[in-house]
């Protein structure tokens, strides 16, 4: 091709020769001049640098280009990449490192002109024989003869004619650039290509972790970049034994920065664990509890949660047994103080507790409880003795190591069984036989009056309040414990304030109970003589304690039900609210005791062992969900829900009831009191409209509160 241009050039008139001529030596001596060599830059370059030194290269058409190179094919005129990598900037040629190297060392097929249209590649091997013996062990050489897969070359990562030393913040290879070089390619991996990992998260992880932001947003070039996790040359998948975060690897290669946490870790029971070759446990490394890319910082919220799900992983039945006790339940919850995993075990130096060094030995449990429960600190060695013997991972249905807290929480079973059963058979029946008697009486109409007769006194309403206050603020502030893996108790944690403002106003009601149980204590001691005798006093109709008119009373309620007789003449008290004044008397003993010894541990710790912290738990909370499951459902309906008073009771908020009332459901009381001539001492104003519309707002409302709990608790029970 090149003679037929020079014939035809020879064939045109001597002017058109001299003035091409003239041209062409104007033309060579401006690129001579644009193109000469820099400084440091191989002299011999520049005949290289007359054509790829020219921006102009980058936008030829392929006819110009065809007549530049030795004649080829028309499949191989587009070069490697595109057009634009026939361009090579001098001024970027002044940084690189090759700079001295003349073009036809990488290039040796182009030191003949014209040269092909498709050189070959340049071979880095020839200079950098360590390098590539590295890369063709490497993840990317396995990825590049992969059919229809492509792998990152030499100039990938660190450039072609602009490469620079890796300590150049400019340079691809630098810490503070490397990620983008890195992340060019892997941003684009799915997980269903090239790995089975999603480069695209691995990339946004590490920018948002620790390491990234270090880099990113601080500049520290000492922050773990890709390279220093991975390797440079020598990259391997985490599958293969010689990689550098292979399991076993990967505390080692985290240990070049971290080197004092990497000599704790090394005394650990987990590296040891991962020293063990042939075992078919795969131990915890850095990478297991921290991740790989997605690294936070371990003081953060978020990893004090997270981290406990990571024990857990492994850890299983621990795990369970932990999310059951007190610190996790307020953990998950949202509690940053709760003891956690790591607080007790430790986090890099953790050890069997048999081991001296242990935080969990003998000699050093204390001193780890101590850390949460200060006052452990000065305490006694009998009391730091007794305490240390609470079982943090105690589980009541584990029959075989902790038979009592199994048969205390079988017992519960068994009551909560025999109790719901009993009286929700007893509410049904008494549902279904009122409903009878409704139809057949037809709605009672309630007629307001001027005057009524006092059942209870101020005294009764006032202590009743306290009670209704402080049960609903005990059950809001204590169930969400019971349920914490429902999302519905994280709910309501947050509207109450979180964690730690439930406790403290859990404890404030549980002294609003120490108060009304003072009040009604002095209340019986001032009419302790209000009887004329003590039998009188004892089983007379104003005691509160079980007689044998109460079983008669019973059996006929009973007979009632079945349409066999009439419905029973109560007198002032009956046994079902017998039942519940004894049920909440027993039940706040039970319950107060048993929290007592759990809102002030290191004192009882005096006098008792650690394991009664564990009863206390088992006892607190089976009993408080027993009281609640009866309040808001037994005693909802005996009070408010049967036909008799629905939708609501308004006497324990009023003291009052009509004389309709009184004569229909207490008759025996009525004619007593009529026959003693004191039926006119009961005898007071009626209540103001206003005082009975409150009293149905707050009861409708306790009510709608009652009913959502227990639904919740059903719930939190099937599920």
């Amino acid at each position: 091709m090149n003679d037929a241009v020079i014939r035809k050039a020879s064939s045109r008139t001597g002017t058109v020769v001299v003035c091409a001529a003239w041209l062409m030596a104007a033309w060579a001596f401006t690129v001579a001049q644009t193109t000469s060599p820099q400084p440091g830059m191989a002299a011999d370059d520049r005949r290289c640098l007359n054509c790829h030194g020219q921006p102009h290269v980058a936008t030829l058409s392929e006819q110009d280009r065809r007549g530049m190179v030795s004649p080829v094919p028309a499949d191989q005129m587009t070069p490697r990449g595109g057009p634009e990598r026939l361009l090579v900037d001098p001024a970027a040629r002044q940084f690189d490192v090759h700079r001295q190297v003349s073009c036809v060392a990488c290039h040796a097929d182009a030191e003949r002109l014209p040269h092909a249209a498709r050189l070959k590649s340049a071979d880095c091997a020839r200079c950098h024989a360590q390098a590539a013996d590295a890369v063709i062990q490497s993840a990317h050489a396995a990825a590049a003869l992969k059919p229809g897969m492509t792998a990152p070359t030499c100039g990938t990562c660190h450039g072609s004619h602009d490469i620079r030393r890796k300590d150049d913040p400019q340079s691809r290879s630098h810490p503070l650039r490397v990620i983008q070089t890195c992340g060019s390619c892997h941003q684009q991996h799915t997980g269903s290509d090239y790995s089975s990992s999603d480069g695209a998260g691995m990339v946004s992880g590490y920018m948002d972790s620790v390491h990234g932001r270090a880099i990113s947003r601080a500049g520290l070039v000492v922050a773990a970049s890709c390279a220093d996790c991975h390797g440079h040359h020598d990259i391997r998948p985490h599958s293969d034994p010689l990689s550098k975060v292979a399991a076993r690897n990967v505390p080692a290669t985290c240990g070049r920065c971290h080197v004092g946490i990497e000599e704790t870790f090394a005394d650990s029971v987990h590296a040891e664990a991962a020293r063990k070759k042939g075992s078919r446990l795969t131990p915890p490394v850095c990478s297991d509890c921290h991740s790989a890319h997605h690294i936070s910082r371990a003081d953060t919220p978020a990893f004090q949660r997270d981290i406990i799900n990571e024990c857990g992983t492994c850890h299983e039945a621990l795990y369970k047994s932990y999310r059951a006790s007190y610190h996790g339940q307020v953990q998950q919850l949202g509690s940053a103080r709760a003891a956690r995993c790591s607080s007790c075990h430790g986090t890099h130096d953790i050890r069997p507790p048999d081991d001296p060094k242990s935080l969990l030995s003998n000699a050093n449990r204390a001193n780890t409880c101590a850390a949460c429960h200060t006052e452990l600190k000065t305490a006694s060695a009998r009391t730091r003795a007794n305490f240390i013997k609470f079982s943090a991972h105690a589980s009541y249905r584990d029959r075989h190591n902790h038979p009592i807290l199994f048969y205390i929480w079988l017992y519960f079973m068994v009551v909560m069984g025999i109790t719901f059963t009993f009286w929700g058979i007893h509410s049904i029946a008494w549902y279904i036989r009122g409903g009878i008697e409704h139809r057949r009486q037809g709605k009672r109409r309630h007629e307001k009056h001027a005057w009524a007769y006092q059942r209870f006194s101020a005294w009764h309403r006032w202590t009743h309040g306290l009670v209704i206050v402080s049960f609903f603020g005990l059950t809001l502030t204590g169930l969400p414990l019971k349920f914490s893996d429902h999302r519905w108790s994280a709910a309501l944690m947050t509207i109450i304030g979180g964690p730690e403002n439930a406790g403290f106003a859990h404890r404030c009601f549980a002294v609003m109970v120490l108060i009304y149980l003072v009040m009604h204590g002095v209340h019986l001691w001032k009419n302790r003589r209000g009887e004329p005798s003590f039998l009188t006093r004892v089983f007379g109709p104003h005691s509160m304690l079980p007689t044998g008119r109460d079983w008669r009373e019973f059996t006929q309620m009973v007979r009632w039900f079945l349409g066999r007789g009439p419905k029973p003449r109560f007198d002032r008290w009956t046994y079902w609210e017998k039942f519940d004044y004894w049920a909440d008397l027993f039940g706040t003993i039970i319950i107060g005791g048993s929290g007592l010894l759990l809102w002030f541990p290191t004192f009882f710790a005096q006098f008792l062992s650690g394991y009664w912290f564990n009863i206390a738990t088992v006892v607190h909370g089976y009993e408080a969900l027993l009281a609640a499951g009866f309040i808001f459902t037994i005693h909802f309906f005996n009070a408010h829900l049967r036909h008799e008073k629905f939708p609501v009771d308004k006497v324990i908020f009023t003291g009052q009831i009509t004389e309709e009332e009184f004569r229909e459901e207490r008759p025996a009381q009525y004619e007593r009191l009529k026959a003693e001539g004191r039926l006119e001492e009961l005898r007071v104003p009626a209540a103001p409209a206003w005082q009975h519309a409150l009293a149905e707002v707050v009861a409708l409302f306790a009510l709608g509160i009652g009913f959502t709990l227990v639904v919740l608790i059903i719930y939190a029970g099937l599920s």
